[in-house]
This record gives C-alpha cells, sequence and structure tokens, in this order.
C-alpha cells in the first residue's frame, strides 16, 4: 500500500494516484443497485449521444449520491493528502455497456485562462469510484502521466475533445480513440478510488466484455479558498439536485463552494495555452 506522502507526491507528479478499497460492501452493494437501474432506465436515444463515454448521468438524480458525496472515507483519503477544506462541484454516472468503443482522449480543466492553471497544485480533482473489477479488457483508465504540467501531442490533436461527433464515435479512426504508446494502464478493483487532476490527460479502453463498466466521477477542488477570486465566483454558482431532499443537501452542505466577492468569473475554457509547454 503507497503511503499518504507517495499518493500526494505521484499525484502532483504524475496528475494521479490510486486508493485502495474506500467503498465498503454496504455501499458497494446499493450503488451498483441504483446505477444499474439508471442505466437500464436510459433511452436508446441517450445511449446513442454517449456511445464513446456510455453514460453521463447526473448524480443529482438520486439521494444516494449525496452520501457518496460526502463519504466519510473518502474524506478522510482526501485529509492524509493535506485537502483539508475541499469543495465539491459536481459528479456523473459513467458506464460503458458491454462491447463498446473507447473513450476519447481529453482533459476536462475548464479555467486555462486563470495563471494558475500552469502551476504543480491541482485546481480541480476527479474521484473516480469504481463499482466493478476492471482492467484494460473491460475499460480501465489510461491516461498520459505528467500531462496535467507539460504539453503532449494529444493537446492538439484534440484541442476540444467534448463534442457531439466524439460523444457518438463518428469516426472510430479518430486520433482521439487511439492507443499512444506512453500511456498507462490503471487497472482497479471494485471499491478502489482513482484520484486525479482536472488536468491530465485521460482516456478508458474499449469495454470488450459481456458485462457493463460502472465508474462514479466526482469533481472536488481541493483547494478552493486559495483559488483566485475569479475561479471561485465561476464555481460558486446556485445548483438544484432534483432527486435530493432537504437532508440529502444538509449531508453536503459544508463541501459546496460559496463566493461573496465581486470578481468577473474566469471565462469557460478548456483549452490550454501556450503557457502549456513540453
Amino acid at each position: 500500500m503507497s503511503s499518504p506522502k507517495d499518493n500526494f507526491d505521484q499525484l502532483i507528479r504524475d496528475g494521479y494516484c490510486l486508493v485502495r478499497s474506500v467503498l465498503n460492501a454496504d455501499i458497494l452493494h446499493r450503488l451498483r443497485q441504483v446505477t444499474d437501474q439508471l442505466l437500464d432506465a436510459q433511452s436508446q436515444a441517450n445511449r446513442a449521444q454517449q456511445r464513446s463515454t456510455g453514460s453521463m448521468i447526473d448524480v443529482g438524480v438520486h439521494p444516494i449520491f449525496a452520501e457518496l458525496v460526502a463519504y466519510p472515507p473518502a474524506r478522510a483519503a482526501l485529509k492524509t493528502l493535506g485537502f483539508l477544506r475541499p469543495r465539491w462541484m459536481s459528479g456523473y454516472v459513467i458506464s460503458k455497456p458491454p462491447n463498446s468503443p473507447a473513450l476519447f482522449w481529453h482533459q476536462d480543466w475548464w479555467g486555462w485562462d486563470d495563471p494558475s492553471s500552469y502551476t504543480p497544485l491541482p485546481q480541480q480533482l476527479f474521484l473516480m469510484y469504481y463499482l466493478v473489477d476492471t482492467t484494460p479488457h473491460n475499460g480501465c483508465l489510461r491516461l498520459l502521466r505528467g500531462s496535467h504540467l507539460k504539453r503532449h501531442r494529444m493537446h492538439d490533436e484534440v484541442p476540444n475533445a467534448h463534442t457531439d461527433q466524439l460523444r457518438r464515435v463518428a469516426d472510430p479512426d479518430h486520433p482521439a480513440y487511439q492507443s499512444i504508446p506512453e500511456e498507462v494502464d490503471v487497472p482497479v478493483a471494485a471499491g478502489d478510488v482513482v484520484i486525479g487532476d482536472a488536468r491530465l490527460l485521460h482516456s478508458a479502453h474499449a469495454n470488450k466484455s459481456a458485462q457493463r463498466r460502472t465508474v462514479i466521477t466526482l469533481w472536488y477542488f481541493p483547494y478552493f479558498d486559495l483559488l483566485s477570486d475569479g475561479l471561485r465566483a465561476a464555481i460558486a454558482r446556485p445548483r438544484q439536485w432534483v432527486g435530493w431532499g432537504n437532508e440529502d443537501r444538509a449531508r453536503v452542505a459544508d463541501l459546496l463552494p460559496t463566493y461573496e466577492g465581486a470578481a468577473a468569473p474566469v471565462p469557460w475554457n478548456r483549452v490550454p495555452g501556450e503557457a502549456l509547454t513540453p
């Protein structure tokens, strides 16, 4: 098992780390039940729209996800990494169906106009909770180490990967889906969580198995209080979760970002600038 210091060093250096066995058997079982119900209810149109990702179901549709957002073992894992007052932004159920194509290469940071985007400390983190054992055969994460801090050719080949064409796999031969010699696979066991920098270039293998592969991705700001006024203004916007009651909202209340200043929000921009150098 890696120590918290090893995990922090890897997160800063490589852009990710793996924390084993975060989900206990009870919540893992309940999450599988709820996500299977949500995924079975998806329409064919939704599946076609998200053919590469598999699904993008907002976690606000069911109260179990409020429990996951505030899950004490996950908060403890963040604390051991030195993230004492994280704030939460959003999350999705991302499930690749059986025999589905690879996820496109992309990075998820949207604040590249802010100078802090070119510094070592992460602005935003993803926590990927895997509900099944996941390997290259059934669609595990693959990534490019250090690409959160250094430009890679994929930044220019797929500058803005979040397009309808790439989600639908309109061109299976597009570079966004292809393997890269320097890619690193991250196989996991059910209940593990991968913590990663939002700036990191990542993808997922095709699911060549006969079962769905489900991950729940939650987004946190580890150093929210240290972010610029412009970023905090962009982050702290009102949200509504239609499937959460008052008790669920109270559960996550201390994790919600707030900002009372008058700064203009940093514009939404997923494309890194020239300051990201090789």
